[in-house]
């Protein structure tokens, strides 16, 4: 009887091997992880083309897709430019501007890979002495999380 039965299973078990190879039987990617974001300034005299040191930068606000509100930061900090005319701001000093960017466990802002929350942008003011004030939106988005910005002043 278990002889006869050896025939009659044969099919149906390599019919369900080779189903489990196709891929309804693959388990899902991952979905896409959030980014880190960071803005790169370069401050310049756009005359020259002369890196600028010394020129203060400030987090004035960010817009924010996922909550469509701006978000102006409750700090004052000023941050002056380095002898490259350079002022960096890492996922963690964006997210310590307290400007509504989303965090993760580790205290760093992140933009997220789904519609309606893969974008961000942050208003920053550059300032020196004997000049006006001027400001520039940074755009970030989750394609584009790091991004290096060269800002002309006066």
């Amino acid at each position: 009887m278990v002889q006869s039965l050896r025939p009659a299973c044969l099919p149906a078990l390599l019919a369900l091997f080779a189903a489990c190879g196709h891929r309804d039987c693959d388990p899902p990617p991952p979905p896409p992880a959030p980014n880190p974001v960071s803005i790169l300034i370069e401050v310049y005299d756009p005359v020259t083309n002369l890196a600028l040191p010394g020129v203060r930068v400030r987090v004035i606000d960010a817009y924010q897709e996922w909550a469509g509100l701006y978000y102006q930061s409750p700090f004052q900090d000023v941050f002056v430019t380095d002898a490259f005319g350079q002022v960096f701001f890492d996922e963690y000093l964006l997210a310590w501007q307290d400007v509504g960017f989303r965090e993760d466990a580790n205290g760093r802002a992140l933009v997220f890979p789904s519609v309606g929350e893969d974008q961000a942008s942050v208003l920053v003011e550059i300032d020196a002495d004997g000049s006006p004030p001027l400001f520039y939106e940074i755009e970030l988005s989750w394609g584009q999380p790091d991004v290096a910005v060269g800002l002309p002043y006066p």
